[in-house]
């Protein structure tokens, strides 16, 4: 079932094309990677998915529906954007910063803890925010969105100023979810190693959709070149 369908997409600010002509759906329990070289729109791709930028042409349907007239189904989406804002001076633990970004009618005994364990964080429930490694974090707040029982995750860059262990537990985490819950993925990364290993499709963007389909078939050398150079170099999955 496609939780998420997007048809002729195009994105206009300050009178310059960051997007057009692209196409997109995401279905039940897969992992989709989007692709591309910098300043491609990947991260304006996901914010206008979500209704956060304008579109100046095209449609998006969430769970069937314009991301405007989503009403409760908006709680069925978890967003953690590349660059949160948290001040992490600030003497907050783990569970209290849940506390404060979940709404009451999600925190039932225990509602934090399980989510928590569920990302395997349970853990740092009592730990200071401004403690956490990055790939810490990154778990935190995935399971933060957790607590609204989403269908679907939109993560931009996810592994960013994360180390190798944290990254391989992050995405240990996005494939439990996806084969545990049958959650949607859509994730942004530069990683094709992590693409070929976890993608269960891959949609490649340079201001307009590129290419799409299986990263095995998708993912040549000469599909990358054409992406990103002639600097670009392809990674192996190696199993």
């Amino acid at each position: 079932m496609a939780i998420l369908t997007a048809q002729g997409l195009k994105v206009v600010i300050r009178d310059r094309v960051v997007l057009e002509h692209v196409d997109l759906t995401v279905e039940s329990g897969e992992i989709v990677a989007l692709i591309g070289p910098n300043g491609a729109g990947k991260t304006t791709l996901l914010k206008a998915i979500l209704g956060l930028v304008p579109l100046a042409a095209g449609e998006v349907r969430l769970f069937g529906k314009p991301p405007g007239a989503l009403g409760p189904d908006r709680d069925r989406i978890g967003y953690v954007p590349q660059n949160m804002e948290l001040d992490r001076t600030v003497p907050i633990t783990v569970e209290e910063l849940i506390g404060i970004y979940t709404p009451r009618r999600y925190l039932g005994p225990g509602a934090i803890r399980k989510a928590l364990a569920e990302v395997d964080a349970e853990r740092l429930a009592r730990q200071r925010v401004g403690a956490l490694s990055g790939g810490e974090l990154q778990r935190v707040l995935i399971a933060l969105s957790l607590l609204r029982d989403p269908a679907m995750l939109f993560l931009d860059e996810p592994a960013t100023g994360v180390d190798r262990e944290g990254q391989r537990l992050l995405y240990d985490t996005l494939e439990h979810l996806r084969s545990e819950r049958g959650m949607a993925v859509l994730m942004v990364s530069h990683d094709f190693s992590v693409v070929y290993r976890h993608a269960s499709r891959v949609v490649c963007i340079n201001r307009r959709l590129m290419c799409a389909g299986v990263p095995s078939e998708v993912l040549t050398e000469e599909t990358l070149e054409h992406l990103y150079g002639h600097e670009a170099a392809l990674y192996e999955h190696r199993g």
